[in-house]
């Protein structure tokens, strides 16, 4: 959510709610709720939490992917080596 929207606003602010007080008492609504994160971003206390730069998230996908193929391309060469034996070729 955070790289969403980041390119569209000026600043983006991530808190966790539990480190946030006021967020956790009294009625509970969506209409409330950003109420009360507004008026405490306003005061300049809200609790933001750090989100790291793109690269270390960029990293960690294209590690994903890596293994998600890796994966697959076995799968794939275990799947062409049944139909061979199936069919007595050797390999």
């Amino acid at each position: 959510m955070y790289d969403l929207l980041q390119p569209h606003v000026t600043k983006v602010v991530v808190c966790d709610p539990r480190k946030n007080a006021l967020l956790q008492t009294g009625n509970k609504s969506d209409r409330i709720d950003a109420r009360k994160l507004a008026e405490l971003l306003r005061a300049g206390l809200l609790s933001a939490v750090y989100h790291g730069q793109t690269g270390p998230r960029t990293l960690k996908e294209l590690c994903r992917c890596y293994l998600t193929i890796n994966k697959d391309l076995t799968r794939t060469m275990y799947r062409l080596k049944a139909l061979y034996r199936s069919g007595s070729i050797p390999c």
